[in-house]
């Protein structure tokens, strides 16, 4: 590999952008005195990871895989993403170009199926021996794998040539019924049928589970149904990170779709434990550490301050961002790029994923006349609007 000459941290905080309250936004009220630092002394911009055209009732919900192929540099609108087959490389589960991969979130119902819970009361007791039912007790005639990746997130591979051209039975919001797979096209029919059979079987024999009833004993929504979205049958062609800009790069991210994308770019993965957000900072960050000795490209994918937005906690949301700040402190000796963004905008007010333009930080290549780190400051930063390939050439060239 070609020396580069500095290394480059490039942080992803993911959702940290928000859409202003009375023209606050927890990030332009979080106490961070290391990121306006930063700001002070580096370049402000922004830079919009996916295109206005691309947005629907899905992204609002998930876009991060988008959003990071496009902060990479490379162009997303010209491949094939599908979420389920991102999601097992994610999560390191062989997958064979053309079986089934979906992706799947525990979710609690009431007895319509109307979802009460999205996200299980944030609360992961008892997924994974649930899942290990599933695996033992669930058959549809076609072998499959079902594994709990990251949180509430799990991926179903049924392991069989099918096609992917079907509806989800995700509704998207609660408060609205799960959805009947259908088939898209006349071929799908079996991979409809397939999905929708592990379903049914799947909400039969969870409901009352053992790890559930004790989720319920401790005051804890069950995890007692399983929605899907996102099928797909291959992975995209990524060009390789690593070859295009001569570095050395490694990715320190959760199992998920930020962690796929890098790894199908040529990078290497030190895989984030699932931890309480603050034992999960301090791994990132002695992560990042360790890391530069060895490479010249560090990216990191920090997931906490989205979750709060999904909730609509606007102060916890700003808190999140203040602990990161805190771990900041590292680099005002750095003598390499630091780069800080995120993949899209997570409204608390909205409590979803909007369209928008998000901040950019680069420390390490001169200054403007920035002020803070925030929403604001960022549309009138020295940078500009700018491309995730644009920014790559910046750091990189």
């Amino acid at each position: 590999m070609k020396k580069v000459k500095k290394k480059i941290v490039f942080l992803v905080i993911d959702g940290l952008a928000d859409t202003p309250i009375n023209n606050k936004t927890p990030l332009s009220e979080a106490r961070k005195p290391n990121l306006d630092y930063f700001a002070r002394n580096g370049l402000l911009g922004q830079t919009i990871p996916v295109k206005k055209s691309y947005w629907n009732e899905l992204t609002r919900t998930s876009v991060s895989h988008v959003a990071n192929i496009s902060l990479l540099g490379f162009n997303p609108y010209k491949l094939e993403l599908k979420r389920g087959p991102l999601e097992a490389v994610g999560a390191n589960i062989p997958y064979t170009e053309g079986h089934l991969a979906v992706r799947c979130n525990f979710v609690t119902v009431d007895k319509e199926l109307t979802v009460l819970d999205r996200h299980v009361g944030r609360n992961f007791s008892g997924l994974d021996e649930i899942a290990r039912t599933i695996n033992e007790q669930v058959s549809i005639g076609v072998p499959f794998v079902f594994m709990r990746t990251y949180g509430h997130r799990a991926v179903l591979i049924i392991k069989e040539k099918l096609s992917d051209k079907i509806t989800d039975s995700d509704p998207y919001y609660e408060g609205e019924k799960v959805r009947t797979i259908e088939p898209l096209v006349p071929e799908a029919k079996r991979s409809a049928e397939l999905v929708q059979k592990f379903l049914d079987k799947v909400r039969e024999l969870i409901e009352f589970h053992p790890a559930n009833e004790k989720r319920i004993k401790d005051g804890i929504p069950p995890a007692n149904c399983l929605i899907t979205r996102e099928a797909g049958n291959k992975l995209p062609s990524l060009p390789n990170f690593s070859k295009r800009y001569k570095v050395k790069a490694v990715c320190v991210a959760e199992n998920g779709v930020m962690k796929a994308t890098c790894l199908l770019a040529g990078f290497n993965a030190i895989t984030v434990p699932e931890l309480k957000f603050q034992p999960s900072l301090k791994f990132i960050f002695d992560s990042i550490d360790a890391a530069l000795a060895e490479y010249d490209f560090v990216y990191a994918h920090i997931k906490g301050p989205d979750e709060p937005a999904h909730d609509g906690d606007f102060h916890k949301k700003r808190e999140m961002i203040e602990e990161i700040d805190r771990k900041l402190e590292r680099f005002k000796n750095f003598k390499g790029i630091l780069v800080v963004t995120c993949d899209h905008i997570t409204s608390c007010k909205t409590r979803k994923h909007e369209f928008g333009p998000v901040p950019v930080l680069v420390y390490g290549l001169g200054k403007g006349k920035s002020k803070a780190f925030n929403e604001m400051e960022a549309e009138k930063g020295k940078l500009g609007l700018i491309t995730g390939k644009k920014l790559m050439d910046l750091v990189l060239k």
